[in-house]
This record gives C-alpha cells, structure tokens and sequence, in this order.
C-alpha cells in the first residue's frame, strides 16, 4: 500500500514535466523504444544534446514518452534526460555566442571609429563655420563703418555744395558790384577828362586876355 502511494505521489510529481523540453545528458547513445520496456523494440537512437518533448512519463517503469525533433514519438529511459542542454552543448552556444558578441563588438567599433571620423569633420566644418562667421561680422562691422562714412562724406559735400552756392552767389554779386564800379569809374573818368578838357578850353580862352592886360600894366 505504501509503495502504492509512493508510486502515485512520484507520478504526480514528474507529470509536471509533460509538455516540456528535456535534453539527452552527458551519456552515451540511448535508445528510443515502442515501448517503456527493454522488451519493446528500437525504432531510433539519441545522442548527447538532443532535444525531445516529453509527452507522458511512466514512474514505475522509469521510461518517459517523447516526440523527437524528426517528429517520430517513442520510450526512452528518463533517468537519461535533464532539464538544460548538456555542457557540450552550452560550450557550442556560449561560444557562438562570443563569436556573436564579438562581432557586434567590431561591428560597433567600426561605428564608433565613422562616428569619430565623422565627428572629426563636423568640427573641421564648424571651426570653418566659426571663422567664416567671424570675417562676415568683420565684413559687416566694415560695412556699416563705410556707411557712416558714405553719410558723412555725403552730409559734407552737401555742407560744401550749400557753401559754394554761397560762394557762387558771392561772387555774382561781387561781379555785378564790379561791374557798377568800372562804370561808375569809367563815367567819372569821362567826367573828369570833360572837366579838364573844359577847364583846358576856358584858361586857353582867359589866358591871351590875361597876357594883354598884364602887358598894359607894365
């Protein structure tokens, strides 16, 4: 009755495991049977590291039902098969995975060797960008100096053109006034030789008489 029991709760425990993945340990070739007995025939045979589910797990004889990879379902002893892949195995994955590790390595270093490259132009560009900016803010701080300039240079012409208009208008009237002068100056010269051509006439006309009369005196 105990035993009984015992077989029940052992077979209550392993049929949590039906549906799951289990591997082949490190043994050597194991056979898959017709049957959960030696008595059964062999239909394949496994290796260690293959992969079978589990379909139904016989406690009293040890033997659990499994569908292999090829699909063919048949008995092998479960003491034969563990819940991981075997070391083998893990050293076959943990090694293709380094070799997957280490090519994203590369991978991300011949990134980051174009990023820096990349990152090596971009600051060429904007040191370039830098000083093209400062000889445009010098260009330009030239350029409002030269238009200060313009403005002033065209605020004096325009004082210096208003000036000698003044100069011009001056001037005119300077010449007009010298023009009244030399006539006024020619008029009193004629004036002045008809006075003294008069006053030439007027003593050649006085003086005979004088001499007459001065003669009488004497």
């Amino acid at each position: 009755m105990i035993t009984r029991l015992l077989g029940v709760a052992l077979m209550m425990v392993v049929a949590t495991a039906v549906g799951q993945t289990l591997y082949v340990s490190d043994q050597l070739v194991i056979t898959v049977r017709t049957g959960p007995s030696t008595a059964n025939s062999i239909i394949s045979n496994l290796v260690s590291g293959d992969a079978v589910e589990v379909l139904q797990i016989n406690a009293e004889t040890g033997y659990t039902r499994v569908r292999l990879v090829s699909g063919t379902e048949g008995w092998v002893l479960g003491r034969y098969l563990v819940a991981s892949p075997v070391s083998q195995d893990r050293l076959i994955i943990a090694e293709s995975d380094l070799a997957e590790a280490q090519a994203t390595v590369a991978t991300l270093e011949g990134s980051v060797a174009m990023l820096a490259a990349e990152l090596e132009v971009t600051g060429r560009r904007l040191e370039e960008t830098e000083t093209d900016n400062a000889s445009l803010t010098k260009e330009l701080a030239d350029l409002r100096a030269a238009s200060e300039n313009v403005l002033s240079i065209r605020d004096q012409n325009e004082s210096l053109r208003r000036r000698l208009n003044e100069r011009n208008e001056e001037a005119e009237l300077l010449a007009i006034d010298n023009d009244r002068l030399r006539n006024r100056a020619t008029r009193d010269w004629f004036v002045a030789g008809a006075g003294v051509f008069l006053a030439g006439i007027i003593v050649g006309l006085i003086a005979p008489g004088l001499r007459r009369r001065r003669r009488s005196q004497w």
